[in-house]
């Protein structure tokens, strides 16, 4: 049913005035009827994102785009092509600059892939530094100086060696990479969700 429908970047970003030149990245949608497929980005804008999609839904169809590097976006279908569709996604505020500053960094990342000065994840210092370490039976302080959705930099007196697992906070599993003077360098067992990374996040 798809066959007659145009094919391009631009028509795939629906109509976005700045689609970003980003690498594919995996994930599932959640279509109305509570069926889930696997799917691929093909592009991404503060609006709309385009996937590669086995079964494309129906045009208006509410779908739950759930995505590894992202997060969830709850959105509704707005164009369907022979191997995928576009959607947009309700995100205002707050979220919505998340996604712009997201997507801004992977497109520079994407664009001078390799270059040093370029950090897997932006690093943000959050409001509320102070909060605490749980090693084994061993509860001690610590300050975060700053943190990724990947990892963390942690002032702490506490010790731990590298390889060590470790809960910050109440529930972030991470595990000890990298001694420093104060403290140590850790990542994190998951990404920290997308909807949820900013400066007032406390672990």
């Amino acid at each position: 049913m798809f066959e007659n429908l145009p094919w391009t970047t631009e028509t795939a970003i629906g109509h976005s005035p700045s689609p970003r030149a980003l690498p594919s990245y995996g994930g599932r949608y959640v279509r109305q009827d509570g069926s889930e497929h696997t799917c691929q980005t093909i592009g991404m804008s503060p609006d709309y994102i385009a996937v590669h999609a086995g079964r494309a839904p129906e045009i208006a169809e509410k779908v739950v785009l759930l995505l590894d590097e992202f997060g969830r976006f709850d959105g509704k279908v707005v164009l369907c092509f022979r191997t995928g569709f576009t959607m947009n996604f309700e995100a205002e505020g707050r979220r919505r600059e998340r996604v712009a500053t997201q997507l801004a960094w992977l497109s520079r990342r994407h664009t001078l892939e390799g270059a040093a000065q370029l950090r897997r994840h932006e690093r943000i210092v959050p409001f509320r530094s102070d909060s605490t370490i749980a090693a084994g039976d061993e509860v001690f302080p610590c300050q975060i100086k700053n943190m990724s959705r990947g990892g963390a930099l942690l002032a702490t007196p506490g010790k731990a060696r590298n390889g060590a697992k470790l809960t910050i906070g109440r529930n972030t599993r991470a595990e000890v990479v990298r001694q420093t003077e104060d403290g140590f360098a850790v990542v994190f067992m998951r990404l920290l969700p997308l909807e949820t990374f900013d400066w007032h996040l406390e672990l």
